[in-house]
């Protein structure tokens, strides 16, 4: 018998699906666990661990390879998908410094309310426009 070995979990099916399709399309044979338990019921995901996304002994150095390239291309691209000014499509987003009493007098003058206020982290060169 072939013994599978976990080497990702998910609390989400659409994502699980994602990473066995990236597996997949490396020729890497994997299988999903609790995957139809997760989806009728979201709310036992933490109770069963996740869906748990299988290999076999022998595909798992090259599946580690594949998902640590999976998660570090989708990490870029939502790195380069926050700089992107939504006004006018500039890519160079550059981070909007703040000195660290600027927190400081925020939580004095605004109190709790500062934390529920959704302070912009970017600023587009060009068109001058901030966002979160």
């Amino acid at each position: 018998m072939n013994q599978q070995i976990p080497v990702a979990t998910c609390s989400q099916p659409f994502e699980a699906s994602l990473i066995q399709m990236e597996l997949e399309s490396s020729g890497i044979d994997c299988e999903l666990e609790n995957e139809f338990t997760v989806g009728i019921d979201p709310l036992l995901s933490n109770a069963v661990g996740g869906i748990k996304i299988t290999v076999s002994k022998e595909n798992t150095e090259h599946a580690s390879q594949v998902l640590k390239n999976y998660y570090e291309n989708k990490a870029r691209e939502e790195a380069e998908k926050a700089k992107t000014c939504p006004k006018c499509q500039n890519k160079n987003g550059q981070p909007i410094k703040r000195p660290n009493w600027w927190g400081i007098v925020s939580v004095l003058t605004l109190g709790a309310f500062s934390v529920f206020y959704a302070w912009p982290k970017y600023g587009c060169p060009s068109c001058k426009n901030k966002w979160s």
